[in-house]
């Protein structure tokens, strides 16, 4: 699902002659490169969006409100305060109303083109290893109707295909109401869309039909008809993996539980449990078919957040585990996180390589993204402090890193 948060990433990774020193190492950090002053920079409204780079080449889906303007100091009512140009400029619901979903793209030192437009609050999107076929999902809310007593207000659910790198789009048949906040495909033709409820479904003609899959105990909750797993992954052999956060399943009490479907099954079977834990993000490392690989959950220790709890400042320490991708594997915890840290997101490299996304929060100023990094598959760990990234991403085959600063865009090499 695409959100304005940094860690919209694929993967990368580091190699770098370090000491050991408490679980940690102390190494050189790698140094960013400057490759662009002028990244997006004609683009408005500002954002680099979830950005990708191949060579060259850059495409991105990008999530933006519409452009506010404002009158000029003689035409005010009041010269020290800053007037939109047009009423709906300062009214909330019209703008959020008028957020959309844009995907571009073009040469990273070059324009981009922007080759399709929805309006959308939120979106999620695939791509092909080539680039070729991408889809992309859209959620779009009527902000300016009330809100009715259920609280869930109607949502119009959109699904769109290209199979020419972008440049044209086709929309396909998808119910308005059926919410779509993750999609995961082994090739063009076959995958899953995932949702609120939540919900599965498969598709094995490229979009144009799809089957709901029958979701695993406790799964749902009929408090919550919009609920969402806590991640989802789909691993290089076709089995998708969900997670999701459980009070009580049989002996299992107050865990996050993993189960697993494998591609021509038709039903989950369990994977993993997580004892005390809520999965942030569940990630697997890309090996050959038919080798065997790891599965990896980040997660924060203790129980999900009580909102209604004023106590509750939901800093939890984070946690990383894996396991193999055979069933019946034991879990090992790698690496715990201090709680003072937000945990964003990970991402997978190759060579043993992770990357940990995280906010710091608790220092005077703006809040601090900071990239964890290990290059012996998370046994020991350094950390970067990357300041404020407007945007990030990585490239899994290369191993570059990429940050947004500005309109100043970077790359470093691990």
């Amino acid at each position: 699902m695409i959100r304005l948060k940094r860690w919209q990433i694929v993967v990368g990774g580091l190699a770098l002659l370090a000491v050991v020193t408490h679980g940690y190492r102390v190494m050189t950090p790698p140094g960013w490169q400057t490759i662009s002053t002028t990244f997006m920079k004609s683009e408005k409204p500002y954002g680099g969006g979830a950005f990708l780079l191949h060579g060259n080449e850059v495409m991105t889906l990008k999530l933006a409100g519409p452009v506010i303007t404002f009158k000029p100091i003689n035409e005010r009512q009041n010269p020290d305060v800053a007037e939109p140009t047009e009423p709906w400029m300062n009214n909330a619901s019209e703008t959020l109303n008028r957020r959309t979903v844009s995907f571009l793209r073009g040469m990273f030192d070059g324009e981009m083109t922007r080759f399709f437009q929805q309006p959308a609050q939120d979106a999620a999107w695939w791509y092909s290893k080539d680039w070729n076929t991408i889809y992309v999902a859209t959620g779009w809310m009527d902000y300016r109707i009330p809100v009715p007593d259920s609280g869930l207000s109607p949502h119009v659910a959109r699904l769109w295909r290209s199979v020419d790198g972008g440049k044209t789009w086709a929309q396909l048949d998808w119910p308005d109401g059926h919410n779509v906040n993750r999609l995961h495909f082994l090739d063009s033709q076959r995958g899953y869309a995932i949702g609120w409820g939540p919900r599965v479904w498969r598709t094995m003609d490229g979009g144009r039909s799809w089957h709901e899959i029958a979701l695993p105990p406790m799964a749902t909750d009929p408090r919550e008809p919009r609920r969402a797993f806590s991640s989802s992954d789909l691993g290089p052999d076709g089995v998708l993996r969900v997670a999701y956060y459980v009070p009580m399943l049989g002996r299992i009490r107050q865990s996050s539980v993993v189960y697993r479907l494998r591609w021509d099954a038709t039903r989950f079977e369990q994977d993993v449990v997580l004892p005390d834990q809520v999965v942030v993000q569940l990630a697997s490392s890309n090996e050959p078919p038919g080798y065997t690989y790891s599965v990896h959950a980040l997660s924060t220790l203790g129980p999900p957040r009580n909102r209604d709890d004023r106590n509750d400042n939901a800093r939890r320490t984070g946690a990383l585990s894996t396991w193999s991708s055979h069933a019946q594997s034991k879990v090992e915890q790698l690496h715990t996180f201090d709680q003072r840290y937000s945990l964003d997101g990970m991402s997978v490299g190759k060579h043993g390589v992770m990357l940990v996304y995280a906010t710091d929060a608790t220092r005077d100023g703006a809040p601090h993204d900071l990239t964890f990094y290990s290059r012996d598959h998370g046994k020991s760990w350094d950390d970067i402090d990357d300041g404020i990234v407007q945007g990030s991403s990585f490239d899994p085959q290369t191993n570059t890193q990429y940050g947004l600063y500005a309109y100043t865009l970077k790359k470093r090499s691990f």
